[in-house]
């Protein structure tokens, strides 16, 4: 009967040992490589964006309108609204329209859908392109977004991220590199 202890105490102890070593020689491998996920992105004909990770983007998404959301989040509390990207693409109607124009013209407009519109921030990016950030009210909400025109080809392309106002400094700098991800191919 001793043998057989002995025999089962060893059986258990080898086993116990080479489970250790394998998983040391894991970790250390697994330590040593570097696996680089590829960015999702948002692929049509004419353009592409990558998306952050862990967002959803909407079924029914296509080249012309396409959403984005956010995952829910509790930076201040329950969250009410999911903070988006969304991606229009307009025909004009006229081809002298350029971004600085189009920019002017959703100036003028939002106001009319946006309660307490305040323009925080236009400005020329160059190669037909212009961004603005404004804040207001829509659907109850104090929300703030941070919109990009693109002119070519006598369409606009419109980049918009919108997000609760109070947790918008937040997102923004987070946010940045995705919406300066949009190119045309």
């Amino acid at each position: 009967m001793n043998t057989y202890l002995r025999f089962l105490s060893l059986l258990f102890l080898s086993i116990n040992v080479f489970a250790q070593t394998d998983s040391l020689k894991t970790n250390s491998t697994a330590s040593e490589v570097v696996v680089k996920k590829e960015p999702v992105l948002v692929d049509f004909p004419s353009y592409q964006m990558e998306v952050p990770e862990g967002w959803k983007i909407k079924p029914g998404c296509k080249e012309t309108q396409c959403t984005i959301n956010s995952k829910p989040d509790t930076l201040l509390d329950f969250d009410i609204y999911i903070e988006s990207i969304n991606l229009t693409v307009n025909k004009l109607n006229n081809t002298s329209y350029t971004a600085y124009k189009y920019a002017n013209y959703s100036i003028g407009y939002l106001p009319k859908v946006v309660q307490k519109f305040t323009l925080v921030e236009r400005k020329n990016l160059g190669n037909n392109s212009y961004r603005i950030t404004y804040k207001g009210v829509k659907n109850g909400l104090k929300q703030t977004w941070r919109q990009y025109y693109y002119v070519r080809r006598g369409k606009v392309y419109i980049v918009t991220f919108s997000a609760e106002t109070r947790k918008y400094e937040f997102f923004q700098p987070e946010i940045e590199p995705y919406l300066n991800s949009f190119k045309f191919k």
